[in-house]
């Protein structure tokens, strides 16, 4: 134990010294960014992402010192947020941005994560938290049955890097809030949008979640009415700075179209039904198991975390067999000791390959399968953990597996956020039912910055809406 702490202690007083050059959050930066094209994915829209871009570079040109090339991407998820990694990389969610009025709010948002990142918050609370992160084990969810299950299949089933959602504290909150509007003020813009976009953001997760926000001791985060005091007192200090004129003369419509919710383009979700378009597949899942859509993978959960079904693409241009075998020729020989039996096995008229897994557990005995199931013109790789009480459900889900009929590849459709104009007077209710608005009242009271749906509109007025349209594979394909 004496080593043990010894060595922990000599890895803590290394990493501190490191942590000193700046190459530290260039490494820890590009490792994540890598791992959040995997786990979350890069919005496809260039023009979009590159307006953001512009309004990031305008930001970074008034630090005294910029300490990173800094890059702007946008990332598709409901929730609404904004983060940042080490090393300059700075991402907004598709969530956030139906609640954006004015280019001053994404100024501030950005302006307050380009903070984050140039004064290295995530290095400085990695200092803090370095020992007893040494200390922990990984978990994932088949660490419930099995380490060495676990170890074996942790790959695809892995769950997101903690630094993507890095939890700075309330002290570097406050410093990002306040040196983020002074850069914001720096730039051009107008610093107190800061406290419009918060509260708008508050207010929307409190409708999402039907929690109201609370102020606690506990909260890493500051209460949002802090922090908007807090803002006010600053702005009041600051020297007024000139405005200037915004990188789009249309902020709204420059996030038409935007795709809000699950895209055709990475599959979407109804129920316990997946479909995607573009890979030409369907299949069910248990009902009330937790699914989970990420570029390279697709997971569903059974709600206690007591089974899992993966479903990745592996190489068309080899069998099933070849894979597999290729699969046991790469793992360790203790996890191939492991091994029941390693068969051709035929689902639905399909014939794959089948590798299957055993162990005695505290919770009983646990199955791990992997498939290798050709379909159209893929070969995939499915993974399936379970105890054999939802063995019978697992390969329910693998036997519904198929490719897309005519009329469901005719019939598929998703959200857009949608921007229009009023024309004549009438209120926020008449023109969002006339433009077949799908959400809530209280939502699209609030992403348009009303206070109640029967509000009178001015005509020349931009009002946003989500609108379910239909996708047109052929078209999109061309």
């Amino acid at each position: 134990m004496r080593f043990l702490t010894f060595v922990l202690i000599f890895l803590f007083n290394s990493f501190l010294s490191v942590s000193q050059s700046i190459d530290l959050d260039k490494k820890l930066g590009q490792e994540n960014a890598q791992a959040v094209a995997r786990e979350m994915g890069i919005y496809p829209d260039a023009i979009k992402t590159a307006y953001l871009q512009r309004v990031g570079e305008r930001l970074v040109a008034e630090l005294d010192k910029p300490l990173f090339d800094y890059q702007f991407q946008i990332v598709p998820d409901e929730m609404p947020n904004a983060f940042a990694l080490p090393g300059g990389y700075i991402y907004v969610t598709t969530g956030i941005i139906p609640l954006l009025e004015t280019e001053d709010e994404l100024a501030c948002i950005i302006g307050h994560e380009i903070i984050h990142s140039n004064h290295r918050h995530t290095i400085k609370q990695m200092k803090k938290s370095i020992l007893p992160k040494l200390l922990e084990v990984p978990g994932n969810i088949l660490g419930i049955f099995s380490r060495d299950l676990g170890a074996l299949f942790n790959a695809p089933i892995q769950t997101s890097n903690a630094l993507l959602f890095a939890s700075y504290g309330r002290k570097f909150e406050t410093e990002a809030d306040v040196e983020g509007i002074k850069l914001a003020a720096k730039a051009g813009y107008d610093p107190s949008a800061m406290n419009s976009i918060l509260g708008r953001m508050s207010s929307a997760i409190e409708v999402a979640t039907g929690n109201e926000e609370k102020k606690s001791y506990f909260n890493d985060h500051p209460y949002t009415p802090d922090r908007i005091s807090k803002i006010n007192k600053e702005i009041h200090k600051l020297k007024d700075s000139p405005r200037r004129p915004h990188e789009s003369s249309d902020f709204l419509y420059e996030w038409d179209s935007l795709v809000v919710g699950d895209s055709p383009l990475t599959g979407i979700c109804d129920a316990n039904q997946f479909i995607h378009p573009v890979l030409d597949f369907s299949i069910i899942f248990p009902e009330g198991w937790i699914v989970e859509n990420k570029p390279e993978t697709l997971t569903a959960i059974h709600p206690q975390h007591e089974a899992a079904l993966v479903l990745a693409l592996d190489s068309s241009s080899v069998t099933p067999e070849a894979a597999g075998q290729a699969f046991l020729d790469s793992i360790p020989k203790e996890y191939a000791q492991k091994m029941d039996a390693a068969e051709v096995y035929e689902v639905e008229g399909k014939k794959g390959y089948l590798i299957s897994f055993s162990e005695k557990t505290a919770q009983g005995l646990v199955h791990a399968y992997v498939l290798w199931l050709p379909l159209g013109e893929h070969l995939f790789k499915i993974i399936g953990i379970t105890p054999i009480k939802y063995r019978y459900y697992l390969e329910k889900s693998v036997g519904s597996l198929r490719t897309l009929t005519s009329e469901e590849k005719n019939d598929i459709k998703y959200k857009l956020l949608r921007v229009g104009t009023v024309l004549h007077n009438e209120s926020l209710n008449e023109f969002v039912h006339r433009e077949e608005n799908i959400l809530k009242d209280s939502l699209t009271v609030i992403i348009n910055d009303k206070k109640e749906i029967s509000d009178p509109l001015e005509p020349g007025e931009h009002i946003k809406v989500v609108r379910e349209e239909k996708y047109n594979l052929e078209e999109k394909a061309d």
